[in-house]
């Protein structure tokens, strides 16, 4: 479907509809009008999840195209894409390890184009060098200075400011609106095979009272509460040896600290010793923080069925 960047909006479009993939043809024109690239090689579609993902490569650099999902339930306008890629640019000044976003030819960090299914933001990022990690790969070393760099994001992250709003990972989108939406689910004759799943976790985490009093003890003073990732694993970080980089920030969210840090609780045991030995070099953990990891990691599981849920019917063909 062609693009059409003077179109005039038609009011009965639904997200459903505003979010059609664009073929790899429309992107690469996109990228072609808003970008000061080298000439392009290729731009091929790789991904579709909570947004639309294209491979760029100019031969001597590639990058990650996004075309971002109207709709989504933690991003209630354009402004909170932008809080994302401020933030990031932030943490590149700080010198965290982050796949940072390139500006458009009129200096913007967020673009956005007209289709003719309704409008979509987008944005384009450097490429993160280097490979995926599983949990038995990772070294000792390597995540000790993951829990380095883990921690300087933090403790980056208290100082930055931003006119854009986002939302807050809280025990309402951790817990009450994942059991609401599996509920929900229940009720139709053939409930999905993930709401089946949502299920499965309630059941093996019931009851929820006592996850629900070890997160409220940890607090939100100090810094224990702030800016995060939000979907932190190693899916999302690229290793060169001791080296790496953090991206997709697409969930980042006001949260607990220790959400990020649950990742530890994951890993064979030396590793997950070294990663959070790693962060405690750079900011200490309370008490509470420490003794929640596991309950956020399993938490986590009920979280991301909700956030799987809840965005489910947005993605058009």
């Amino acid at each position: 479907m062609p693009l059409l960047e003077h179109a005039i909006l038609d009011t009965t479009i639904t997200p459903i509809d505003m979010n059609t993939l664009l073929t790899s043809d429309e992107a690469l024109a996109i990228i072609q009008k808003h970008y000061s690239l080298d000439k392009i090689q290729y731009c091929m579609f790789i991904r579709r999840g909570f947004n639309d993902t294209y491979l760029v490569d100019t031969g001597s650099e590639k990058y990650i195209f996004r075309v971002y999902l109207n709709g989504k339930y933690y991003a209630e306008s354009d402004d909170a894409f932008r809080f994302e890629l401020d933030f990031i640019e932030y943490l590149s000044s700080k010198n965290v390890p982050v796949a940072s976003s390139l500006r458009t030819q009129t200096g913007q960090q967020l673009g956005i184009t007209q289709t003719a299914h309704g409008q979509r933001p987008f944005a384009l990022f450097h490429y993160a060098e280097g490979i995926p990690l599983s949990r038995r790969s990772l070294t000792t070393q390597q995540a000790y200075h993951f829990g380095v760099a883990l921690a300087e994001l933090h403790l980056a992250a208290n100082q930055f400011e931003s006119p854009y709003s986002r939302y807050k990972l809280d025990l309402k989108y951790l817990i009450d609106e994942p059991l609401r939406l599996i509920k929900e689910g229940e009720k139709s004759t053939e409930p999905s095979e993930e709401v089946q799943h949502g299920r499965r976790v309630i059941d093996k985490l019931s009851p929820l009272d006592p996850y629900i009093d070890r997160i409220r003890s940890i607090g939100t003073d100090g810094d224990k509460f702030g800016i995060i990732h939000a979907d932190l694993h190693l899916g999302n970080v690229h290793f060169r040896g001791n080296d790496f980089t953090i991206f997709d920030f697409d969930h980042c969210a006001y949260g607990w600290r220790a959400y990020d840090l649950a990742i530890a609780s994951g890993l064979p045991k030396s590793q997950q010793t070294s990663m959070i030995e790693g962060y405690e070099s750079k900011r200490a953990l309370s008490e509470e923080e420490r003794d929640s990891l596991m309950d956020l990691r399993n938490l986590r599981n009920l979280w991301d069925i909700g956030d799987i849920l809840a965005t489910e019917n947005l993605r058009a063909e």
